[in-house]
């Protein structure tokens, strides 16, 4: 089955918005890593401390979408230096268990009703809506689409953002994110064309509104 198309992201501004509203180190690794990675929000919940390569800045994700027993999906991802600073100050001396713990048991890991409220609150403190305007309260999803779309605007190839996200096809990532979006579109048309459309003729100037009547021939 073809995935669609997805026309919806945040830009790095309103990201960065959201990860500046997080009001604790947990918030704030939840959203930094769901940004930076495009990690799918069960595969965050899934890490565990020892999945971190603090040496080769590397997080590892031993079940994707669509493990088997057979081919796990497992996959490491790059991450940044300022995350893996806010995982190494969130863990502190803890190196076993869940890399984001629950709110309620310490030994288990954050569940996803806790992701969805983590995204969803910070985003109405940054007052940054979903840019989906079917969707009411953001979602961790669109930090995945919006990485994807990003990654591919900043030049990184096709099969390179396959890897990171976990797509099992590229051509998941070609059918998501290979067709501008209206958002991208927009601002070339600006850019490219509307100047165009207000440059005089050589022979004659271009007509004024005011130089018409108002009634069709």
């Amino acid at each position: 089955m073809a995935k669609k198309f997805n026309e919806y992201y945040l830009n790095w501004d309103e990201i960065n918005q959201i990860i500046a509203a997080a009001k604790n180190l947990k918030e704030s690794l939840v959203l930094k890593i769901l940004a930076r990675t495009g990690m799918r929000r069960f595969e965050l919940s899934k890490l565990e401390a020892k999945d971190v390569d603090f040496e080769r800045k590397r997080l590892f994700i031993k079940k994707g979408k669509g493990a088997t027993e057979k081919d796990p999906k497992s996959r490491a991802v790059p991450i940044d230096d300022d995350t893996l600073q806010t995982i190494k100050f969130y863990l502190g001396s803890r190196k076993t268990g869940f890399l984001v713990q629950s709110n309620k048991k310490s030994h288990d890991g954050i569940s996803l009703s806790q992701i969805n409220r983590i995204v969803s609150n910070c985003a109405k403190r940054a007052n940054v809506k979903n840019p989906n305007p079917k969707l009411k309260n953001m979602n961790p999803h669109i930090f995945r689409h919006s990485f994807s779309r990003l990654s591919l605007a900043a030049g990184i190839p096709f099969n390179m953002v396959q890897r990171i996200a976990g797509h099992a096809d590229a051509r998941t990532t070609l059918q998501m994110y290979g067709v501008p979006s209206i958002t991208d579109t927009q601002q070339l048309y600006d850019e490219k064309l509307v100047d165009k459309f207000q440059e005089k003729s050589k022979n004659k100037s271009n007509a004024k509104l005011t130089d018409f009547t108002g009634k069709s021939e």
